[in-house]
């Protein structure tokens, strides 16, 4: 069970998979209909409109009302990333804190740093796919390829390890192995060509044999588990230190693996394939949350923190304990996201939506079973901004 929480850095590829398909597959629908134009500079404009208010106004709450919020003998020698907030601020909201410094203001924007800076670059993959196809694409896989061995290196030639237990993680391979862009892109381009797959093959349906639609599921589940499990003998205590060569191929083929694999649950439940996986991701439960999934990434850790210092006694490691702790985060986190988003969030997207352009079109009907639901409020974003064409 561990093993779940330790990797659990591949959501962040599972989002920037979907963020690379809504993009490519919406845009490209519109990029149709208007004989290729594509209003770029309004597209940064609603993209920036969608994610940069919440974020300052959470630096903001971060700086001036954690001192007030939280005490007890843990805050004594200030809250995490003060001194960050205060002096380097500006970094988070210009998008580039991942590359600018390694001391960032809120440790969970460096995702939103990354997901901006494929998204400034898209147009131009978006203009290639429309203007050469097939070829672009071809494009894209050779990036894709090299990016992955730009990863391999920089893990061969330093000899960074991500294992706790070998002393990794520290500030520099972080920055250098999963903080940076370019060698956190795979992900968004395998899910941005897979839209363009999907954009290609709308409305059509593949009849596959049960062989073919059982062996998917299970190369795909392979996939999945061998990402999770694959460290798990080498990270028991007892156990030597993995070999470089062998945990950068790890993470490396982990970085491509994930997304390909997510690639077929989405593809299974388009075409009907999916089963309980489809009944999981298409139910109406996750639409609720669905709405505050960005109020709750930027303000978790803000609670999990006034939370944690505000310990006064010592306590007692049990799994009932860390259960409790994990539903007074969540429950505190949802409550204050839903108020946050009523107050910032929701007002400054009906703003953006009275000068929007008229005639908005939903979302193709074969992504909904999979997508209307978990990533509905990441879709309505995304999927505005890239129809802006002129």
């Amino acid at each position: 069970m561990a093993s779940f929480f330790v990797h659990g850095y591949f959501s962040v590829d599972s989002f920037l998979f979907i963020g690379g398909l809504l993009v490519s597959m919406t845009a490209l629908r519109t990029m149709e209909k208007t004989k290729g134009k594509l209003n770029v500079p309004m597209m940064y404009v609603h993209r920036i409109i969608r994610i940069l208010p919440v974020l300052a106004m959470a630096i903001l709450i971060y700086v001036k009302l954690m001192p007030v919020v939280s005490g007890g003998p843990l805050f004594k020698s200030g809250f995490h990333g003060k001194e960050e907030c205060v002096n380097g601020w500006y970094w988070d909201l210009l998008f580039i804190q991942n590359y600018a410094t390694q001391s960032v203001c809120l440790d969970q924007s460096w995702y939103l740093a990354v997901d901006m800076q494929l998204y400034i670059l898209s147009p131009l993959l978006l203009i290639g796919l429309y203007k050469w196809g097939k070829r672009a694409a071809f494009g894209i896989v050779t990036l894709v390829i090299l990016l992955s061995a730009c990863l391999f290196a920089t893990q061969m030639v330093n000899h960074y390890t991500m294992s706790i237990k070998n002393g990794g993680g520290d500030d520099e391979a972080n920055a250098k192995l999963y903080l940076a862009t370019h060698t956190h892109a795979a992900p968004w381009l395998i899910g941005f060509l897979f839209g363009y797959f999907l954009h290609l093959n709308r409305g059509k349906k593949f009849e596959l044999s049960r062989l073919v639609v059982w062996s998917g599921w299970i190369l795909c589940l392979a996939m999945i588990f061998t990402s999770i499990f694959a460290l798990y003998p080498s990270g028991k205590w007892s156990a030597p230190p993995l070999p470089t060569v062998e945990e950068s191929v790890y993470y490396t083929l982990t970085r491509v693996g994930w997304p390909l694999a997510m690639c077929w649950v989405v593809f299974a439940c388009m075409q009907g394939y999916g089963g309980l996986a489809n009944s999981l991701l298409s139910t109406p439960l996750w639409q609720p949350l669905s709405r505050l999934s960005y109020s709750v990434f930027i303000w978790h850790m803000f609670v999990q923190e006034v939370n944690s210092r505000n310990v006064r006694t010592s306590t007692y490691f049990s799994n009932y304990r860390v259960m409790l702790n994990f539903w007074s985060d969540f429950g505190i986190s949802l409550v204050m996201s839903y108020v946050l988003y009523l107050i910032i969030e929701a007002p400054i997207g009906g703003l953006d939506a009275l000068w929007r352009p008229s005639g908005n079109v939903k979302p193709p009907a074969a992504t909904q079973p999979i997508l209307s639901s978990v990533v509905e409020h990441k879709n309505n974003g995304d999927e505005s901004e890239n129809k802006l064409a002129a």
